[in-house]
């Protein structure tokens, strides 16, 4: 179970690093190692089986609870049984079902199955089947074309290879150079004496 807390606590950095400023994200990932990693990956594999076992018996034991505390206040006073109880024990069982798997959803994001997969995609490994040849290219040519991208690639370079996660921030530094180019010939277009024609 130590690790089911240590795969969580990673979890809950996670999504504090998601939810702190981007400056945040790119140092702590660029001064990431590949054993700091392979670390996590190893903390991670061990408690999301931990996490699968432990979350499949407490749901089941509070829907078996729920429902069991509703058949004992249908049958409390006599053991017949009709069709309208059985009814109700049908029902209030896929009920309970679909409020546990609502409940379900809503924590997935966080601490869920999904997240834990995010966590995992993250810190893999460029691959074909985790980074599309268009997310790829796009990160090249931001390399290219921007110093600060080109800086964070030899920086995570020089200590480590490149991961799903350092794909993403690449892209995204190159995409804020470009978004504030793109506003600076906005806020300038037109200052040199041309207007722009109306299209009537």
């Amino acid at each position: 179970m130590i690790a089911l807390f240590k795969g969580l606590g990673l979890l809950l950095q996670d999504n504090e690093l998601y939810r702190s400023p981007f400056e945040k994200q790119v140092a702590h990932w660029k001064n990431l190692s590949d054993e700091q990693i392979r670390d996590e990956v190893a903390v991670l594999a061990k408690a999301k089986c931990q996490w699968l076992m432990a979350s499949i018996v407490l749901w089941q034991a509070a829907s078996l609870l729920i429902l069991g505390l509703i058949t004992n206040y249908l049958w409390r006073d006599d053991f017949h049984i009709t069709f309208t109880r059985v009814v109700i024990v049908f029902g209030s069982w896929v009920s309970i079902l679909f409020v546990i798997w609502f409940m379900a959803n809503m924590f997935d994001h966080t601490a869920g199955f999904e997240r834990w997969m995010k966590a995992f995609n993250s810190r893999a490994r460029i691959s074909c089947d985790a980074d599309s040849v268009e997310t790829v290219a796009e990160a090249l040519e931001m390399a290219r074309h921007y110093p600060e991208v080109l800086d964070y690639k030899q920086a995570v370079a020089s200590r480590r290879e490149l991961r799903h996660e350092d794909i993403r921030i690449m892209r995204e530094l190159g995409r804020m150079r470009q978004h504030s180019e793109l506003v600076g010939k906005l806020n300038h277009i037109g200052d040199d004496g041309l207007r722009l024609q109306p299209a009537f």
